[in-house]
């Protein structure tokens, strides 16, 4: 089977969310069970050709967009899957992925949508007769569009996965004309959305199968509270849509080998996790290694509950606990996290996307904090526990599949339900009354480690449901 994957951001060669981790894990372990892989992503001017050994070959494809032609350059870099690189520097040589803190490039239409027209055309000039296209939220959703409306690969099944609702790539009706569109498909049915078009939902309406990142969002998403305003077409589409719960990638993954934290350990040397907090609180300048420590990674935006952290800061400045927040996002929460640098002395806070520091935090942190207004799967506490630090999180979404309270049967983390100051800050206080008994508290550090949260399972899940979309094409 062959299976082109195209995705906005891929871990390790450009990042800005958990969807770069999973587009950088999920092809390399498909392709590890025997699966041909062929991933596309664009050439940021942030990619680094040299550290990553990306090469350019000779090849390009052009694109007439908008009065245009957009001429990409092919890079290239074989790894357990085959990974291609499409460059346009006017359109991808910028500072930022999608746009600065300010907002998204006003664009980003015609610079998504000419990388997916990109993609196509690299996909039929080099032969490459895939039996299916995996495409990754709304930067890529155009693809399916074009794979079913402009190429007539009707033969080609396309599966879109959607990793955040929130994120549509909304854009003016007359983007129809930009992305030589037709207007036949600007209806309800299609890609009409108000008055405007939407990618994602021409993502959804023509791919052969939509996907969610865990079980819990698939249903959530299909109701008003989550559907962000694509509840309906999700109810409609229902019996193509899946929910398949995240991994992360146990290599890359693993306090045992991990180069960037102080002190290696597993499951059977967890002592030597309150030497990564002793060095960490070192360098960061927090004191009193006996304290527990509360860890927040992540981005700053009203969707993480960064909120519940802001009007509760008060309160945890007065625990007896440290914490520490690394973080960067809306222009807001950045300033307001800025504004309080240096304040409160059991508090440490840097407004920064930092990969070793986020690592160094892991390792060394009792807690970490998601309290999510909602989460699609999230990763983040996957990688906490793979880490031996329990989670203190809210119940939605993938947060609900994968941490068990510590009230319930074999519980091992911190569930709060409602989304106020008050739930919060009762997870927090009791947290610190379960990490005073340690004994128990060490137990289940080292069950959460053991906890299988492997990108494996999602890969054998995504594998099976390529194969049925194939016979059943073939059928």
């Amino acid at each position: 089977m062959k299976v082109v994957f195209a995705s906005s951001e891929i871990y390790p060669f450009a990042k800005t969310g958990g969807l770069a981790d999973i587009a950088g894990a999920l092809p390399r372990k498909i392709a590890s069970q025997g699966v041909k892989v062929f991933g596309f992503m664009p050439l940021y001017k942030t990619v680094d050709i040299n550290k990553h050994g990306i090469i350019k070959i000779d090849a390009s494809v052009d694109v007439k967009l908008n009065n245009r032609v957009y001429t990409f350059e092919v890079y290239k870099k074989i790894d357990d899957a085959t990974f291609f690189f499409l460059k346009n520097d006017e359109l991808f040589g910028r500072d930022y992925l999608y746009g600065p803190p300010e907002g998204d490039y006003p664009d980003n239409d015609i610079r998504f949508g000419a990388f997916s027209y990109a993609v196509m055309e690299f996909i039929k000039r080099e032969n490459l007769n895939p039996d299916l296209i995996h495409v990754n939220d709304w930067q890529t959703a155009l693809i399916p569009v074009l794979n079913y409306y402009k190429y007539n690969n009707h033969h080609v099944r396309t599966v879109i996965t959607i990793h955040n609702l929130a994120y549509q790539g909304i854009c003016d009706k007359f983007a129809i004309e930009r992305l030589n569109l037709g207007w036949d498909i600007f209806h309800m049915e299609a890609l009409e959305y108000y008055d405007k078009v939407n990618f994602l939902k021409g993502g959804i309406v023509f791919s052969s199968a939509v996907t969610t990142v865990s079980p819990t969002y698939a249903k959530e998403i299909t109701y008003p509270e989550y559907g962000y305003g694509l509840d309906g077409v999700l109810r409609k589409y229902s019996n193509k849509l899946y929910g398949i719960l995240n991994g992360i990638d146990y290599d890359v993954w693993n306090p045992e080998t991990d180069k960037h934290i102080y002190e290696n350990y597993c499951v059977f040397t967890i002592q030597k996790k309150s030497i990564n907090k002793k060095l960490f609180l070192k360098e960061v300048g927090l004191k009193d290694e006996v304290k527990p420590l509360y860890i927040f990674i992540g981005r700053l935006a009203h969707q993480k509950g960064v909120d519940l952290i802001m009007d509760s800061i008060e309160e945890m400045s007065k625990m007896s606990a440290n914490f520490a927040i690394l973080g960067f996002g809306d222009r807001e929460y950045n300033d307001f996290f800025k504004s309080i640098e240096g304040k409160y002395e059991n508090i440490f806070v840097k407004v920064d996307y930092n990969e070793t520091l986020s690592r160094k935090m892991y390792a060394a942190a009792d807690f970490l904090l998601m309290p999510s207004l909602f989460e699609p799967c999230g990763l983040n506490q996957m990688i906490a526990m793979r880490y031996g630090t329990l989670v203190i999180a809210r119940e939605t979404g993938g947060l609900k599949d994968t941490v068990k309270d510590i009230s319930q049967p074999d519980g091992y983390g911190f569930l709060f339900k409602n989304p106020t100051k008050e739930e919060f800050l009762n997870a927090l206080y009791r947290a610190a009354e379960l990490y005073n008994n340690k004994k128990l508290f060490e137990n289940l550090q080292k069950k959460v480690m053991e906890i299988d949260f492997s990108i494996d399972s999602t890969a054998r899940k995504y594998i099976k449901l390529y194969e049925s979309l194939k016979y059943s094409r073939e059928g």
